[in-house]
C-alpha cells in the first residue's frame, strides 16, 4: 500500500481569481514581501499496487479523468508513504 500525494494547480496562462485576492489581502495586512500567490488543491490517498508503471497510469488516469480539468489545470504527484 502506497499513500499518493497528488498537487492539482492551474495553469500558469490561467487567471488565479482566488490567489488575486490573497495576494490583496496579503499586501493590505502590511506583507509586500508576499506575491504571486497561487491556490491549487491537493489530493491524498492509498493505492494497493506495487508496480511503479501502473501506479502512474492509474493515477494519470484518474487525474485526467476525474481528479483535474486538464484544460486549465496541471497535476503532479508523489509518493509521501509505503507501508507493507
Amino acid at each position: 500500500m502506497k499513500k499518493i500525494e497528488l498537487i492539482v494547480t492551474l495553469q500558469k496562462q490561467v487567471l488565479d481569481t482566488q490567489g488575486e485576492a490573497l495576494d490583496r489581502a496579503v499586501r493590505e495586512l502590511g506583507h509586500d514581501e508576499i506575491s504571486n500567490i497561487r491556490v491549487g488543491k491537493v489530493l491524498y490517498f492509498d493505492i494497493d499496487e506495487t508496480d511503479d508503471k501502473k501506479i502512474d497510469d492509474i493515477v494519470a488516469s484518474l487525474s485526467e479523468r476525474l481528479f483535474t480539468n486538464t484544460v486549465i489545470e496541471t497535476y503532479e504527484y508523489k509518493i509521501v508513504e509505503e507501508n507493507e
